[in-house]
């Protein structure tokens, strides 16, 4: 506990400081950069740590207080992003009485977003805040609520020792706390619908009751679309074919309807930004080595992005037949996407985080959050160096997707095996 102290003090006196050096309206510079670092450094020991500590309990919760903390300093002494600015736009567009899809091309989701984007305004406004942190504290929520999802996921089946080990790994990563706190992107939002789903269908048993959870995935998928890339893994559990196809359309319906009124106003808005709406092409992936190199492509680099969505859904749908619990499969799922796509952005990083890897997985999670804390531009200024730590990102992603392929062939080979894969790997 001593240890876990020590390093909780280093992270409120990181962001003390930083409110200091900062400030709300401040540009970054090297020192708040070392204070964000060991803030989020700290945090993230304390995760590590307190599932093994002898009063464990005590040590996760200091652990979480020190994971809010650094994303309620971080929230409010962070620049802007491309995304908050984009929010912005959004909420002017919605005070004009405009139709958000036709006003800016950035905005890619379904309604549900600038609802929640309008009423935080509001309430911000009311409260005598920022937007801009308004915005932020909403996706700090997403945060909470995604931990949870994995702890009551964990108490289906685990000890409540690995069940917290799940979710405060999850919450003290300093991937998901630049995400939410900084950059302001609502993964987490989308993921802890995905994840309650999961731990609805884990508490159903051996009956694997899919109706409830589906609408819940349909949840999901109305916030943000990119839970599509986990549908693979969670249609995994219907029982039969049209259970399946049941399910696949709850999941969808939310979306297609709440999106439908908007596609008669305005169908070439929504058309370009929300149903052709991919991953990045041409950094963080492949398709950037391919562009140093001077080559190109035949096709659209898009084709590559939807062929490994359905790669990695395909794998994920086989792995939960096999017998997974849901977790590694959607892990897995995102990983395999990540490093087949031509591109992709920082907050993608957060998936493979959410579906908590086991301790064995710690060197490559390791790697690949370093990587990407380092590789984030926004934060440390120095764009002409992040391409290089970009690459290093992906490799580290190539590399844990690679083990933890090795883990899962299993599965795939051998119908006999019988669901402990998860059970096994995830030994504390």
């Amino acid at each position: 506990m001593a240890l876990a102290a020590l390093f909780s003090f280093a992270a409120l006196l990181a962001f003390l400081g930083a409110l200091g050096a900062f400030g709300p309206s401040g540009r970054t510079s090297a020192t708040v950069t070392a204070l964000y670092l060991a803030g989020c450094g700290g945090a993230a020991i304390l995760g590590v740590r307190a599932p093994l500590a002898r009063s464990w309990t005590r040590a996760v919760l200091v652990a979480a207080a020190a994971g809010l903390l650094v994303r309620l300093a971080l929230a409010w002494v962070a620049p802007l992003s491309y995304d908050l600015e984009s929010y912005a736009i959004v909420v002017n567009a919605l005070n004009h009485g405009q139709v958000v899809y036709d006003a800016t091309p950035r905005y890619n989701y379904s309604p549900v977003w600038f609802h929640v984007l309008g009423a935080t305004a509001r309430l911000s406004q009311a409260a005598g805040l920022s937007p801009f942190f308004g915005f932020r504290l909403v996706t700090i929520a997403g945060d909470v609520a995604a931990a949870l999802a994995l702890f009551a996921f964990g108490l289906q089946g685990d000890t409540r020792r690995r069940a917290a080990a799940r979710a405060i790994v999850f919450f003290t990563n300093p991937v998901t706390i630049a995400t939410s706190a900084f950059h302001g992107q609502f993964e987490t939002l989308a993921l802890a619908f995905f994840v309650a789903a999961l731990a609805l269908v884990r508490r159903s048993g051996a009956r694997r009751a899919t109706l409830l959870p589906a609408l819940v995935v349909g949840s999901a998928v109305a916030v943000k679309q990119i839970v599509v890339v986990f549908l693979g893994g969670f249609l995994g559990f219907s029982r039969g074919g049209l259970a399946r196809a049941r399910d696949a359309a709850l999941a969808a319906a939310p979306f297609l309807l709440l999106l439908a009124p908007y596609a008669l106003v305005a169908p070439a808005g929504v058309v370009n930004n929300v149903l052709r709406y991919s991953s990045l092409h041409g950094i963080w992936g492949w398709y950037y080595v391919l562009r140093v190199a001077g080559g190109t492509l035949p096709f659209p680099p898009a084709f590559a992005s939807y062929a490994a969505l359905a790669l990695s859904a395909g794998l994920a749908f086989r792995l939960v037949r096999r017998g997974d619990d849901g977790l590694a499969a959607c892990r897995l799922a995102a990983l395999v996407f990540l490093a087949l796509s031509p591109g992709w952005s920082f907050q993608m990083l957060v998936w493979p985080v959410v579906f908590a890897p086991g301790r064995r997985e710690a060197l490559p999670a390791t790697l690949y959050t370093l990587a990407a804390t380092f590789a984030y531009a926004d934060v440390v200024r120095r764009h002409g160096l992040s391409y290089g730590f970009m690459f290093l990102t992906w490799l580290a992603v190539l590399f844990w997707a690679v083990r933890l392929w090795g883990s899962s062939r299993c599965y795939f080979t051998d119908p006999t095996v019988k669901p402990a894969m998860n059970r096994s790997r995830n030994r504390l």
